[in-house]
């Protein structure tokens, strides 16, 4: 009998074979030796054909090729080694649980490792994160195995290594019984994509583990203690405790200076403290009275040691370096409280990415995200879906994070055929849980894999427990809640009882401290916490939601709607937006314009995977280079930990902080001057008296990271609504023609064509300048490209509708000569609707004709039967003509805004230089300005055309793309002749893509309309 799956791959009972237990993370570049770089490589096509690593020499290595450590196969080699593959909710193989695939691809890493003297110390083998399972060989010998791809793992490599030439082999499996819990909504990529180290422990003694907790004597969290437990191998005498002071949390630092940190001592020892070999086995206290404590807000750290002193008490045999921070999570009146108080999370969810290396994030690029997310507000993140490297957590602890730190698990493969079966098209918030239940059979209440499920969870909490940014454990996502998530609750419970349990999964939050949701609706949080509130407001959890406001491409809307309910009830203590950045993979793509290669960031499907989710891999406030998109500037400005409201003639300000005063900020008026703004402790508010436009706090001083003069928060008075004063000129001698297809008005100073057949003005020109409509079928338009959002249900709605499609018929053109107001008055009545339907507009369009303005009054009556909801858009385009310089207005800006993504832009004088042209991955709906008083576009003679709205705001966009709608990439759209779109009404943007609608208000209701532009040249 031949066996083709080897039996070790398809046993979810088999986690590891001779790996040692985890224990908690420490760097120290004087231990940790990196044996990242070139590998020698070779991929197979399976288990069944891989060689046999107990036979091979290092001969056999020599006509292979060469791969880099850390990285995956699938983005080396030029496609040699397979291409990615991304999936959301289907595995991209066969479901045969526990059974990977046959042609299983199988990567064998090898490498020369050279050690003059094995004798001086104890080695071990360190790997990060390989994925998705590994064997591990040592001069032809096996060592160990490990499943899990994303949690560390060491090897104890002293019996197999030699002085002198090791040959290291590595074999590497893309898929095992351990893939059906690795279902992450990422990339599927291979290889050893994480550090590998090569470990020097001393051979005489060596801290094996350690951990530091610190708790609170009272109620008042002013003394403290630390609880320390040590696992020391090997003859001593005694373990030096010494603690340090703290340092200034907001000294001045750059990335540089975080990433060269390994926790060496700076400030002076506060306490010293000798544990002896008999106390060490024991959890030993050490009181410290009144530290600082550690907040997101104020991270302040004392560093330690931890010296291992030899039997004769001359020498320091091992020593380790750490930080700990002063702060206690409990589950406390119902809240989630740090150090006594109640928290508000201001978090995203981060996904390891790197354009070009997949996971394999580089740690600098990972500073630079984190110093992103500092400088727009962030306060939280978690690590979705799996423990992030281990070195960014010193990270988070730095630079003020509140973290919740997942498992490596997430089975939402299992799902989709039944919710294909059941033809079940979304998961919602309230309708998941049924379809959950009925599949946890297959894996969250398998016995066969709680020897997985328990791995991951002590994995997770026994690497990461030392570190002061993680307030909450999370048993992974969107697994169901079977029997082995409640055994991992136990186990997590028992190994550290200092911090809070979350998983969405468990929707009665029955085995964990807070009630999790995903994407709900207001309404529906509503009825959440009022059905799990008493009559005198108590509550025994609160909600935060784990994903929230899916950041799609051109969105998400309605921030501010849900940032403003989590204040308005203690219940609510924030959540984190779905997701922090792009996943995109740089690669070529053919451009549908000019037929050549061009750089374009990849999306499921790219790649010619058969089974693929496309473009739902493209969903964060970054793009695929780690580049804020606007969805990421909007989202400052709803996190904004201090609100700022104004009125003509005050002034309201409120400390949104949870710990901090505002006393780190300035607040400056709209001429640039202080106000004197007292100090706000959190949740204090202030009034002054001022009469001023706007007001802006900035940092008074360098605040670690974040430099002075940083913004931070900004008010300002919504303007009245302005409009140029723009005298017509005086009445001049006309000439009105008609023919049977054309309506014609001349004057010296204008010329007005309209197509009587069409409705389209043919041309509008004035001393030179001209501009016509932009047509495709009604001179009355009703469509923008659909965005990401709109594709799930808006799009296919509108397109069902043929909102697309509409055609202008006109019906009657009536021509009046001018009067003392104006040249001519041009009337065009049409019947405007798509083909198919009943439904549509019946439209009345005048133009009134003066020698410098033509007035543009548009009503439309909504008639028929069966019409849409909602509609698009709603105004008119026009082509601007080869004379066309550049724009200006007065409104919001200089930013895209739209109904629902508006409040990060202020209203003020912008023109076209101010723009920064954001180019989604995928194109789609971009550029437009809400809440317009008036636009100036300018031509190169230096005449402007001035537009405005009768009585109200409007929205505007000015570009030269085309194609836009079936692009796929950015090089696929098509940039022409410059274009003005003009709208009386646009749809919100929402957050439908995974979420709920566009909010009522937002939503662009199909119903009559009446709306005046007026359009002038100077």
């Amino acid at each position: 009998m031949t066996l083709l799956i080897p039996p070790h791959l398809r046993d979810p009972k088999i986690v590891q074979q001779n790996r040692l237990p985890t224990r908690s993370y420490t760097y120290d570049p004087s231990i940790f030796h990196s044996l990242n770089g070139e590998w020698s490589f070779k991929l197979y096509e399976s288990p069944f054909l891989s060689p046999d690593l107990t036979k091979l020499d290092a001969s056999s290595f020599i006509d292979w090729t060469s791969i880099t450590v850390p990285g995956h196969w699938q983005l080396q080699g030029k496609g040699k080694y397979g291409h990615p593959q991304y999936t959301n909710v289907q595995y991209p193989f066969q479901v045969d649980i526990p059974n990977p695939p046959t042609l299983n691809p199988t990567g064998v890493y090898y490498r020369q490792l050279f050690i003059a003297d094995v004798s001086r110390f104890q080695h071990r083998l360190r790997f990060e994160g390989v994925d998705n399972s590994y064997e591990v060989y040592l001069n032809q010998k096996y060592v160990g195995l490990s499943k899990g791809s994303r949690n560390g793992a060491e090897f104890d490599v002293q019996p197999f290594l030699v002085s002198g030439d090791n040959l290291l082999a590595i074999k590497v499996f893309q898929w095992s019984d351990s893939s059906y819990i690795e279902d992450q909504d990422e990339w599927w990529l291979s290889g050893i994509f994480r550090d590998v180290s090569l470990l020097t422990l001393p051979k005489q003694a060596h801290i094996e583990n350690y951990k530091v907790v610190p708790k609170f004597d009272d109620v008042n969290y002013r003394n403290a203690k630390l609880l320390i437990d040590l696992d020391i191998v090997g003859s001593y005498d005694h373990v030096r405790f010494t603690l340090y002071d703290s340092e200034d949390p907001h000294r001045s630092v750059d990335a540089q200076t975080l990433l060269q940190e390994f926790d060496q001592p700076t400030t002076t020892s506060i306490k010293s403290v000798n544990i002896t070999k008999a106390e060490a086995p024991k959890t030993i206290e050490i009181p410290v009275l009144e530290p600082k404590h550690w907040t997101a807000e104020d991270p302040y750290l004392y560093k330690y040691s931890l010296e291992l002193v030899s039997n004769d008490g001359s020498t320091v045999v091992h020593s380790v370096h750490n930080h700990v921070g002063f702060r206690q999570v409990q589950l406390l009146d119902g809240n989630l409280k740090v150090n006594g108080k109640i928290i508000m999370l201001r978090g995203v969810n981060r996904h390891d990415h790197h354009p070009n290396y997949g996971r394999a994030v580089p740690l600098d690029f990972v500073a630079r995200d984190l110093i992103l997310m500092k400088s727009y507000n962030i306060n939280a993140v978690r690590t979705s879906h799996y423990p992030d490297h281990p070195r960014v957590y010193d990270l988070f602890d730095r630079l003020g994070f509140w973290v919740i730190d997942e498992a490596d698990l997430e089975t939402h493969g299992v799902q989709e055929p039944y919710c294909r079966h059941k033809n079940i098209p979304f998961e919602t918030a309230l309708t998941k849980k049924p379809y959950y239940d009925a599949n946890v059979r297959f894996l969250s209440s398998n016995p066969d894999y709680e020897t997985a499920y328990l791995d991951r969870a002590s994995q997770l909490v026994l690497r990461d427990i030392n570190h002061p940014a993680i307030i909450i454990w999370s048993l992974g996502n969107e697994a169901g809640y079977g029997t082995n998530h409640k055994l991992m609750s136990e186990l997590i419970r028992k190994l550290d009882p200092s911090r809070l349990l979350h998983y969405e999964g468990d929707f009665n939050a029955t085995s964990t401290d807070v009630y999790s949701f995903m994407y709900p609706t207001l309404e529906m949080m509503e009825i959440w916490r009022k059905s799990h509130t008493d009559s005198s407001g108590k509550f025994e959890k609160p909600l935060i939601l784990c994903e929230y406001c899916h950041a799609m491409g051109n969105g998400p809307g309605s921030l501010k709607e849900y940032q403003d309910l989590f204040y308005s009830q203690a219940f609510y203590q924030g959540g984190f937006i779905w997701e922090w950045a792009n996943h995109g993979i740089e690669f070529k793509t053919v451009s549908k314009v000019d037929g050549k290669l061009h750089k374009a960031y990849g999306y499921g499907g790219d790649f010619n995977e058969e089974i693929n989710d496309g473009v739902f891999v493209m969903d964060g406030l970054l793009n695929s280079q780690h580049n804020p998109t606007p969805g990421l500037v909007e989202l400052k400005k709803a996190f904004e930990p201090v609100t700022i409201n104004l009125t003509s003639s005050k002034v309201t300000i409120t400390n949104r902080y949870d710990f901090s005063t505002t006393d780190h900020l300035d607040f400056l008026d709209s001429d640039g001057k202080l106000l004197n703004v007292p100090s706000l402790k959190p949740d204090e508010t202030a009034t002054l008296n001022a009469t001023t436009d706007s007001v802006t706090a900035f940092l008074n001083k360098d605040y670690g990271v974040l430099k002075a003069g940083h913004e931070i928060a900004w008010g300002q008075v919504e303007p009245p609504l302005q409009v140029p004063d723009f005298p017509s000129k005086v009445i001049e001698k006309s000439s009105i023609e008609e023919t049977s297809k054309f309506v014609i008005v001349t004057s010296n100073s204008i010329n007005f064509k309209l197509n009587k057949l069409l409705g389209k003005l043919e041309q509008l020109t004035i001393g030179g300048k001209t501009i016509s409509t932009k047509y495709n079928g009604s001179s009355i338009t009703f469509w923008r490209p659909p965005t990401n959002n709109d594709d799930a249900k808006d799009g296919p709605y509108w397109k069902k509708y043929n909102i697309h499609l509409m055609k202008q018929n006109v019906r009657e053109v009536t021509v009046e000569s001018g009067t003392t107001d104006y040249l001519a008055k041009v009337v065009v009545k049409s019947r405007i609707g798509p083909p198919v339907f009943f439904y549509g507009f019946d439209a009345t369009q005048e133009y009134l004709i003066s020698p410098n303005r033509l007035t543009l009054h548009t009503v439309l009556k909504l008639t028929g039967a069966y019409d849409p909801k909602d509609i698009p858009r709603l105004g008119y385009e026009f082509l601007l003509g080869d004379n066309y310089d550049s724009y200006e207005w007065f409104g919001r800006g200089p930013g895209e805004s739209y109904p629902d993504k508006k409040l990060s832009q202020k209203f003020g004088h912008f023109n076209s230089d101010d723009v920064e042209d954001f180019v989604y991955d995928y194109p789609q709906e971009n550029g437009n300005h809400t809440d317009t008083h008036y636009l100036k576009i300018k031509y190169t003679d230096g005449s402007k055309l001035i537009v405005s709205e009768k009585n109200k705001t409007f929205n505007f966009k000015v570009s030269d793309e085309y194609g836009v709608e079936e692009a796929k990439h950015a090089s696929d759209v098509k940039h022409d002749g410059m274009y003005l779109r003009l709208d009386h009404g646009i749809h919100g943007v929402g957050s439908e893509a995974c979420g709920p609608p566009v909010f009522g208000p937002y939503r662009l209701t199909a119903q009559d309309f009446d709306f005046t532009f007026d359009i002038g040249f100077d």
